[in-house]
């Protein structure tokens, strides 16, 4: 679990699922999310929005590498970025928390959090502590021994 605010106006916590077999292989098997900011004014758009976060956290807690080259990030369009592909995207579930208030935004909130949650759970699973991101499956790999 990991929790997070975004510009003082929207709360986030994360919970996140994982499972790491013997050989280091790390899979997302689940992420929750629970967002509160403020009044919501259209729930779908915000779960969606939410979603979107979430996969953007699993991208960057498991494949951006975005290297920089001239100064610049490398990748030039999504089509070259490293994204999380639909087979490593795990179910998402995403609950409103209709705490009341002004409408505080739901723009990027969940990226707070999910990356977090998702290093704190494969912590639990194998005792690594993640300190840098996209985590290393080599370095599971050396302390999974089951």
């Amino acid at each position: 679990m990991a929790c997070g605010i975004y510009k003082q106006l929207s709360y986030v916590a994360v919970v996140a699922e994982v499972a790491v077999d013997a050989r280091g292989q790390l899979r997302v098997a689940r992420l929750v999310c629970a967002h509160d900011c403020g009044t919501v004014i259209n729930p779908d758009q915000v779960r969606a929005q939410c979603e979107g976060n979430l996969v953007w956290g699993l991208g960057m807690a498991l494949s951006d590498r975005l290297a920089a080259v001239d100064s610049r990030i490398g990748p030039g369009s999504f089509a070259e970025a490293p994204i999380p592909s639909l087979d490593q995207i795990p179910p998402l579930e995403v609950v409103l928390v209709e705490a009341g208030g002004a409408p505080g935004g739901a723009g990027e909130t969940a990226i707070v959090a999910t990356a977090a949650a998702i290093a704190n759970a494969v912590r639990e699973a194998t005792g690594v502590r993640i300190q840098r991101f996209p985590i290393d499956t080599g370095l599971l790999a050396q302390t999974t021994t089951t």
